[in-house]
Parts: C-alpha cells; sequence; structure tokens
C-alpha cells in the first residue's frame, strides 16, 4: 500500500474512511466509464470488480441494528449499485454508468457533510 494512504487511512475516523471509500468508487467507475469507450473490456472488467468489492465492504460495514433506518436505505442503495454495475458490465450501457457516478457522488456529498459537522 502506498505509505501516504495508509497513513491517511490510520489516522482518518470512520466516516473519512468512509469517504475515501467513495473516492477510489468514483475513480473506478470513470476507469469503467472510459475503458467501455475505449472498447478495452479487460480495463472495464478490472475497474467495475474493484467496484463491486468497494460496494460489497461498505455494504457488509452497515451495522443494521444501530443504524436502523439509514442502514436500511445504505443497504438498498448498495445493492442498487451492484446491480446497475451488472447491467453496465452486460451491456456496456454509459448511460446506466452515468447514473451510478452520479449517485455515488451525491451520497458521497452527504457523508462529506456529515465530515464536517464531525470536526
Amino acid at each position: 500500500m502506498n505509505p501516504y494512504l495508509k497513513m491517511q487511512v490510520e489516522t482518518s475516523t470512520p466516516v473519512e474512511r468512509v469517504i475515501l471509500l467513495y473516492d477510489k468508487l468514483l475513480i473506478l467507475l470513470k476507469e469503467a466509464f472510459s475503458a467501455i469507450k475505449e472498447g478495452n473490456v479487460e480495463k472495464k472488467v478490472n475497474s467495475l470488480s474493484k467496484a463491486e468489492k468497494i460496494i460489497t465492504v461498505l455494504n457488509s460495514s452497515l451495522d443494521m441494528e444501530k443504524g436502523r433506518e439509514v442502514a436500511k436505505t445504505l443497504r438498498d442503495f448498495y445493492e442498487t449499485l451492484l446491480w446497475g454495475i451488472f447491467i453496465v458490465n452486460r451491456d456496456n450501457d454509459l448511460e446506466a454508468l452515468e447514473n451510478l457516478i452520479y449517485m455515488v457522488n451525491e451520497v458521497k456529498g452527504a457523508w462529506e457533510e456529515i465530515a464536517l459537522k464531525e470536526s
């Protein structure tokens, strides 16, 4: 792991770690977008596979008892993202991928607002 990134992860709050994951997720989705436009199947599959792993980590980290309705909403969101990635991967659907990028950006913005309130 990059030493700078390792330090960033080790010194960040849980909310900041979620934001870091969203940042990486956005990078991967944008890489997949470029790969589809370029016709680079291997790059598309690799990017979407890594994006799925990040979403799975986010989903599995939800505390359904403590988070209740918010956790349920996030679980539904992550399942929607996973389904969207399946569609994008199957159909090379750039519009669906743009929608996923938009949704992730929106939710990331909410996490950033939470981080500002915590600081």
